[in-house]
């Protein structure tokens, strides 16, 4: 299989499920990185207050789509709807797992905490900038509106960075 038809069904794959909750937990998570990272150096507390707090952003999206449920006329009873909004909002916690996968692999392979935070930071750079790609590249996006669209996604993951070297 080609590169460009791997690229299109991966992107394809991609809008079949939530690229914006991806991208949303992503982003939720590089600047949690940064903000938790600047100040505590354990590696596991990091990781779990960054997992912490993606869960609550996912819950909080979880109950607001079950009242969105509600004016859309859907009468259940809470408990009812929210199976239904866990798993539409699910891919916020997807979007989060791999900058915390890579802080903590970077960390067990010898990088200090505060190394492997500014590289797990990077790595969100990359993987923003390559859901922002997919996405382009799905609405036949070329050229250099390609690269805005790539570059766009990315500069949430640099303000992260920028976040982290100004808080140390």
């Amino acid at each position: 299989m080609s590169r460009g038809r791997r690229r299109t069904r991966v992107a394809d794959t991609l809008a079949r499920r939530d690229p914006g909750g991806l991208l949303y937990g992503a982003v939720v998570t590089a600047g949690v990185l940064a903000a938790v990272s600047a100040n505590v150096s354990h590696v596991q507390r990091v990781a779990l207050s960054v997992g912490a707090v993606v869960v609550v952003y996912w819950l909080a999206h979880v109950y607001t789509e079950t009242q969105e449920m509600l004016y859309e006329g859907d009468r259940r009873p809470l408990h009812r709807r929210t199976p239904h909004a866990a798993a539409k909002e699910a891919f916020i916690l997807v979007g989060a797992v791999p900058a915390v996968v890579v802080y903590v692999l970077l960390h067990l392979l010898g990088l200090p905490a505060r190394g492997a935070a500014l590289w797990a930071l990077w790595f969100s750079v990359g993987f923003l900038a390559v859901i922002g790609y997919l996405g382009a590249h799905r609405a036949g996006i070329r050229g250099w509106r390609l690269a805005l669209e790539s570059g766009g996604a990315a500069s949430l993951g640099v303000l992260a960075v920028l976040g982290k070297l100004f808080l140390h």
